[in-house]
């Protein structure tokens, strides 16, 4: 349908020669063909304390310059607790409300999308927590440091595998030759927001229920990085799993615009670099369709009740991931504008899980349509990425009852299910 827009040129930043493992994960530099990276190049920890400590107050100062930002959240808010209630007690719809508060308030009051991303950056600040909360099971490394010096909040990645089972006294991922399959994740957040540790609630219990080590790439975001930057990132990567694990062993997986990267990663590997499909492919919630028409869909405004998502800031969100050269409905872009015979020989194995009740529903159900998955799961009256939320509503032993699950835990049991299938 759009085969003129998929031709999309691949300009490497750097060489293959700049490949250290100080930098394989980072912003993408290099074709990614493998050449020059060793095992353990490719697996070293990369720990970086004192550089994520800069970053964090580097994040804390971006939102001390915004105090007018802050003084229209407040009063925004004010406002909403006065017009709006929780509809109901239970902890499930007062995470929901609460998400819709905060996103509202802050489209509202027209926060910049760089304010509101150093305000989730800050969540790192609570990795120690995490890190003794989520440790009982589970190691963690922090891999790489960023190519780019001018990209300070980006180009790392975190790896997650079985406590126990990593290298040097726990302290660096497994090989290939013991944990043959990996989960590449890439986190969603509209392009902007979001990163490793904010995922943690779902890559933390993908690792635990499935012993497959997982690992989740950071790329690039906007206002500062524009399309295709995070693409060429995401793509350069996934290169570089195949030569170490082989496509049929990576499980590809994503949320909401991390699934769009998914989604897109996939078509750019199998068409412009020849890359075969990984394994199995993931998508929860995917943003496939990033054009204003997609605003005017019926679920977009019927949902609204029910999702917390604003869609003045899905706008936002969509122009500032674009340079204004690029039109929309490129398929590296809004992968539904993608030829569906090209699509599914990108991404032959998939699991699609969405809410009937999120604002992306119409455009999730066309993506089902044209990838014809091999599972589909809609989860009744449910809103974006709501497996997301699934362990730190219900707890980490919700599936212990598999007839009588929530639906976020219902989906996430069967995201577990797909990947523990051969």
């Amino acid at each position: 349908m759009m085969k003129a827009y998929v031709g999309l040129p691949y300009t490497p930043l750097a060489d293959n020669s700049s490949i250290t493992s100080n930098n394989f994960l980072s912003s993408g530099n290099g074709s990614g063909t493998g050449d020059s990276i060793t095992s353990d190049d490719f697996f070293s920890s990369g720990n970086a304390p004192k550089r994520c400590c800069c970053e964090w107050i580097v994040s804390l100062c971006r939102c001390l310059l915004a105090p007018l930002a802050w003084i229209k959240c407040i009063f925004v808010g004010l406002f909403q607790c006065v017009t709006w209630s929780c509809p109901s007690p239970n902890e499930w719809d007062f995470v929901i409300y609460l998400l819709r508060f905060v996103a509202y308030a802050a489209s509202t009051a027209g926060v910049r999308d760089g304010t509101l991303q150093a305000v989730v950056d800050l969540s790192t600040i609570a990795g120690p927590i995490l890190s003794i909360w989520l440790g009982k099971g589970v190691s963690r490394c922090a891999v790489s440091s960023t190519l780019n010096p001018t990209e300070t909040l980006g180009g790392r990645g975190e790896w997650l595998w079985p406590k126990g089972e990593g290298r040097n006294n726990d302290t660096a991922p497994p090989l290939p030759e013991t944990h043959p399959k990996v989960i590449l994740y890439f986190h969603g957040g509209a392009f902007v927001l979001c990163n490793s540790v904010t995922h943690r609630v779902i890559t933390y219990e993908l690792c635990r229920r499935t012993n497959v080590p997982v690992c989740v790439p950071l790329y690039s975001r906007p206002p500062h990085a524009k399309f295709p930057l995070a693409l060429n990132q995401m793509t350069d990567i996934y290169e570089n799993f195949v030569s170490h694990y082989g496509a049929s062993n990576i499980i590809l997986a994503g949320d909401s615009a991390g699934g769009n990267l998914c989604l897109t990663t996939c078509l750019n590997s199998f068409q412009n670099r020849g890359l075969p499909p990984p394994g199995k492919v993931i998508l929860l919630s995917p943003w496939c369709d990033l054009t204003v028409e997609s605003e005017s869909q019926p679920s977009m405004k019927d949902n609204a009740p029910t999702d917390y998502l604003p869609v003045p800031l899905i706008s936002r969100f969509s122009a500032d991931y674009l340079p204004d050269d690029t039109m929309p409905d490129n398929p590296l872009v809004s992968p539904l504008f993608a030829d569906a015979s090209d699509l599914r020989s990108a991404c032959p194995n998939v699991f699609l899980c969405y809410g009937t009740g999120e604002e992306l529903l119409d455009q999730n159900r066309i993506l089902a349509q044209m990838l014809q998955p091999t599972e589909l799961v809609e989860l009744e009256k449910m809103p974006h990425v709501s497996p997301l939320f699934s362990t730190p509503i219900y707890g980490a032993n919700a599936a212990v009852d598999e007839n009588n699950l929530p639906q976020p835990a219902y989906g996430l049991s069967r995201i577990v299910d797909f990947i523990n299938t051969n």
